[in-house]
């Protein structure tokens, strides 16, 4: 840098320093130096010049943004190089967290956050997962802090790099001091003088032990941890419109079952009435009728409401307005297994393998380790090259001698380089206590881990009781229904043809309504509890991890 200054001068000196008698004159009196205002403006602008030109190169090598996930709305996956870096394995049969993907889903995005209406245009669960992860802030927020987080590596980065630092300083000074009678006749001397004092410092770390690279390290680790943070809030995301979904896929078959119950009360009204009007029906039947079908009208009403409420919850979930209108495709008929897979400690170890949360709690387990080195490494010294280039430009001007003296210039440059060794000695106990918080974060983060795990384990073991018990329950219902079905049909027409009483009509009614709304509750709640199961063993990264037979195969 020293030789580098001083080219430059010389530089400017042959080109624009002339000989004698010129505009431009360079000339020694008395031993002071006088430099020409031109020269002295160019050497400023080109030092200036280099410097940023260094600064933007120097700081452009250190950009960690792409530490980050590209985009908020797609789950973030580590690179296979990634992944050796940092010592962690996927699952093998995983391929990673891919989200839903359709054809003009921009489109579909743009249309519906700005409510324009779709001409009968139904959305699928895949359509409806996709706008939610465009459009819910969850999203955008857990991707602002993998961003942040990548951004402090290049931060920690930074204390590997040169430190250079431009400083300038200048001003005007009018001095005064006393002489005596025989030196000035006015017995004092003045001094107006000028400068200006430009600064380049440049400080770089040799070695510390250590210390700035478990810094660097920790960093990194915090970072991978906030992109599987960023995962998981995807995959979150993704089980609770899931779930919303199949929950109002229920408010709606609900909702139908009680317009059947309607039907069918009315249909046992008409009967009453017109046995009454034939004279074989008592007027408490036709009462008894008419207090079911309302009773039925009052079921209907509430069922609709019920999916009114539904329907909003899945708009939240979504991150859409509640008034905004959806035409939601119902549920495709799946095939439901037979039987589970028996094996449950194979889904837990797929689960401690390819969960966002188990992932992101080793890296931080890591970076605490990290921490912990670096807290350690603070009580060694720290050795460093510093070194300072300046220049004193400016000029000088005397009054009150016996003999009139031009102003004096000077445009000179100044240099410095030092081995500077840093080793704090005594700081009241503050690095002792920097290595205890740092041992006490490590058995934190190990303790979290411990405490993950057993919960992966737990909700793979309950969410694969439950989804045994959801199937259960709907081969069951559905055996109800059927025959609750041919009990009404059977009960209905002998009240027609008079052999059979209105209460059993009536109770074969409700039991056929209970029937259909145990059906629809349990079908959504097997679907739900699969979509449960994905996402306990981290498989649900997309709308197709919601598939029943798909889960239902195993690791």
């Amino acid at each position: 840098m020293n030789g580098s200054v001083q080219f430059w001068m010389n530089f400017y000196r042959q080109r624009y320093c002339v000989r004698k008698n010129t505009a431009w004159h360079h000339q020694s009196m008395r031993g002071q130096v006088m430099l020409n205002k031109p020269l002295t403006g160019l050497f400023k602008r080109h030092t200036l010049m280099m410097c940023g030109v260094a600064a933007l190169a120097l700081s452009s090598c250190n950009d960690t943004r792409d530490w980050a996930p590209e985009r908020p709305d797609r789950p973030w996956q580590p690179t296979q190089d990634m992944a050796a870096q940092n010592g962690l394995v996927m699952p093998p049969g995983v391929g990673g967290f891919s989200a839903p993907h359709i054809n003009n889903s921009a489109a579909v995005v743009a249309q519906h956050v700005a409510n324009v209406p779709m001409t009968g245009q139904a959305l699928s669960l895949v359509e409806l997962i996709d706008i939610a992860q465009r459009t819910n802030p969850q999203t955008r927020m857990a991707w602002e802090a993998a961003r942040q987080a990548a951004i402090g590596v290049g931060i920690s980065s930074a204390g590997l790099l040169p430190q250079v630092t431009l400083s300038a300083m200048g001003g005007f000074q009018r001095m005064a001091f006393p002489l005596p009678n025989y030196l000035s006749q006015r017995g004092y001397l003045t001094s107006n003088g000028g400068a200006f004092f430009p600064k380049l410092e440049l400080d770089y770390l040799l070695f510390d032990f250590g210390r700035t690279r478990a810094q660097i390290k920790e960093a990194q680790q915090g970072a991978l941890a906030a992109d599987y943070g960023f995962t998981q809030v995807h995959q979150a995301l993704i089980l609770a419109v899931t779930k919303a979904y199949y929950a109002y896929q229920a408010a709606q078959s609900m909702s139908r079952s009680a317009k059947r119950a309607e039907d069918n009360t009315a249909l046992l009204l008409r009967a009453a009435q017109s046995r009454h009007a034939y004279g074989e029906g008592t007027v408490v039947d036709v009462a008894i009728a008419q207090r079911n079908a309302a009773q039925a009208n009052f079921e209907f009403e509430r069922a609709q409401d019920a999916e009114h409420t539904a329907k909003r919850g899945l708009l939240a979930a979504m991150g859409l307005p509640a008034t905004m209108t959806l035409n939601i495709r119902p549920m495709d008929g799946q095939h439901l297994p037979n039987s589970l897979p028996t094996d449950v400690q194979a889904l837990i170890n797929a689960a401690l393998q390819s969960r966002p949360d188990v992932l992101a709690d080793l890296a931080k387990l890591r970076a605490s380790d990290a921490a912990l080195s670096a807290a350690k490494a603070s009580l060694a010294p720290r050795i460093a090259l510093a070194g300072v280039v300046q220049a004193y430009i400016g000029t000088l001007k005397t009054y009150g001698t016996q003999q009139s003296a031009p102003a004096s210039s000077i445009a000179q440059p100044e240099e410095s380089a030092f081995l500077q060794v840093n080793w704090p000695i005594y700081q009241g106990g503050a690095r002792a206590n920097s290595i205890h918080l740092a041992e006490s974060r490590k058995k934190q983060a190990e303790a979290a881990l411990t405490q993950d795990r057993v919960t992966v384990e737990r909700e793979v073991a309950d969410s694969q009781d439950e989804l045994g018990t959801a199937l259960a329950q709907v081969k069951s219902a559905r055996v109800l229904c059927s025959t609750a079905q041919t009990a009404f049909e059977g009960a209905a027409a002998s009240y027609q043809h008079g052999v059979g009483t209105l209460t059993d009509a009536s109770n074969a009614a409700t039991a056929l309504y209970q029937a259909q709304a145990a059906l629809a509750v349990s079908e959504a709640q097997v679907y739900t509890n699969a979509a449960v199961l994905a996402h306990a063993t981290g498989r649900l990264v997309s709308a197709a991890g919601t598939n029943v037979q798909d889960d239902m195969a195993g690791p």
